[in-house]
């Protein structure tokens, strides 16, 4: 299986990417929104996309609302980010987003959510 971890926080995205490369997981990698962009209309065989919501060049959530506005199949897309804004939230998931987890999470906790994902495909 194939993920695109799209985080800014270099340190916070390798984290994540170990902890999937332990799973046997295929990771891909992206520092902002304008590169997650490009790396999921390259990759139609994505089955999982963890993005931050605050980058730089382009965030998360607007991320998210292009691939909506140009109409672009995507993978299921998990919202891992320090913003607990409800409206937010709620944005995100009108955008297309599945799953909304606050950091700091656990390592348990992300890859539970990770796997609760992938499963239901």
């Amino acid at each position: 299986m194939k993920i695109l971890l799209v985080e800014d926080s270099q340190d916070f995205r390798h984290k994540m990417k170990e902890l999937l490369e332990d799973l046997d997981y295929k990771i891909l990698e992206a520092s902002d929104g304008i590169e997650g962009l490009d790396l999921i209309k390259t990759h139609k065989d994505l089955n999982l996309i963890i993005s931050d919501l605050h980058m730089p060049n382009l965030d998360g959530l607007s991320m998210c609302k292009k691939l909506k506005e140009e109409n672009v199949e995507t993978a299921p897309i998990m919202m891992v980010t320090t913003e607990a804004n409800p409206q937010l939230r709620k944005d995100g998931m009108e955008a297309g987003v599945s799953i909304w987890m606050i950091k700091p999470v656990s390592d348990k906790k992300f890859l539970t959510m990770v796997e609760k994902i992938l499963n239901r495909q």
